[in-house]
């Protein structure tokens, strides 16, 4: 298995040996799941955190009327989960799902636990990433409140172009908090104007 991208991303957080990521890998395990399928389920506990190699997923929760809200795509070089749910042993309400057909490094929640104790580096590389997706996240919320479903579907095309070739469109629209029909008008509007 290539995880040429995953000790990039670490290396990009903080300085550590190739050999010491290595070490650091052994506490992590390959899984590959198909497309559409369910990687984690909301109303349980999860019972590890991902890395992606390959493929693209999807973060979601399920309100009271059943409808569908995406709140992140993780593509490859992204770390994701739910770890307040993960660390605190309790069940999460997302739902992750592989769009496409996904091979990952997952950690259990015993080992990310060992991690900190045994490569102490990795606090600071996780801090830091974890800083950067909690502020991605805020600006996220209040994009929601502050801008026209326009302008976030432009700033989204511009900061993850790729995305759109990856992704249904429905899924998008629900990413950016339109309807289907909204994003529908709005990329015609564009394409026209």
């Amino acid at each position: 298995m290539d995880t040429s991208v995953f000790k990039e991303e670490i290396k990009k957080r903080i300085s550590v040996s190739n050999e010491e990521i290595e070490r650091f890998l052994h506490l992590w395990e390959v899984r590959e799941f198909k497309r559409n399928e369910l990687i984690l389920k909301a109303g349980v506990i999860p019972k590890f955190s991902i890395f992606v190699i390959k493929g693209c997923l999807r973060q979601f929760f399920v309100n009271d009327e059943g409808a569908e809200s995406i709140v992140y795509f993780a593509e490859e070089r992204h770390f994701i989960g739910d770890l307040p749910a993960l660390r605190n042993k309790v069940s999460s309400d997302f739902n992750f799902q592989a769009i496409e057909p996904c091979v990952l490094l997952t950690i259990s929640s015993e080992n990310w636990e060992r991690s900190f104790q045994l490569f102490p580096w990795w606090a600071e590389a996780h801090i830091k990433g974890y800083q950067k997706w909690a502020t991605l996240m805020q600006q996220q919320m209040a994009d929601m409140q502050l801008r026209s479903g326009e302008e976030r579907y432009l700033d989204l095309l511009k900061k993850r172009p790729g995305l759109f070739q990856r992704v249904p469109q429905h899924f998008i629209a629900s990413y950016l908090g339109l309807s289907p029909e909204s994003l529908s008008r709005i990329r015609k509007k564009l394409a026209s104007g």
